[in-house]
């Protein structure tokens, strides 16, 4: 095991506390990256019915700017996903935690994965030059926090008890 990977292991294991809730996930039925692609595609759907362009004149930087964003957020959920799979725990919402990730992105955010979702969201309407998007995004974030992260939240608390309060009280749910 290199220096790294010991490192991100030692940081994010935090022991189940409660068998019976550790043996499933959080019990999410329908995934957010399901929500952000509803969301999405509904929004290019407006668009096609009465477009609302971000830029009349299809700028460069709101293009570049675009990209970036994609980008970020593609090199933030790798990133996040890297360390579950280093881990090794369940990364899936069916599946049970076995580790509270603590290291890397989730130093500083809960949810860093969903923040990456939202940067390629974003910067997706930027590149597509579509304001629909943006408006839809407080319901996209809506059901994903009503229906994915409260649901997570619960499980890991009552998965994890202290430690995850103790995370909670440090890192703040999106930064």
């Amino acid at each position: 095991m290199d220096g790294a990977t010991r490192r991100i292991t030692t940081t994010t294991v935090g022991t189940a506390s409660n068998t019976q809730t550790s043996e499933r996930g959080p019990g999410v039925s329908v995934p957010p990256t399901v929500a952000y692609a509803a969301g999405f595609g509904l929004a290019w759907w407006f668009h096609q019915i009465m477009p609302l362009p971000v830029d009349v004149e299809g700028s460069v930087i709101r293009t570049i700017l675009g990209w970036s964003l994609v980008g970020v957020g593609t090199a933030l959920f790798i990133w996040a996903l890297r360390i579950f799979f280093v881990v090794r725990t369940g990364i899936m919402l069916q599946k049970p935690a076995t580790s509270l990730m603590m290291a890397g992105p989730y130093a500083w955010s809960r949810n860093p994965q969903y923040i990456a979702f939202s940067a390629m969201y974003a910067g997706a309407a930027l590149i597509g030059n579509t304001l629909w998007p943006f408006i839809l995004l407080p319901a996209v974030l809506l059901i994903v926090g009503g229906g994915v992260i409260a649901r997570e939240e619960r499980y890991l608390h009552a998965t994890f008890g202290d430690s995850y309060a103790d995370y909670c009280r440090r890192v703040g749910r999106w930064f």
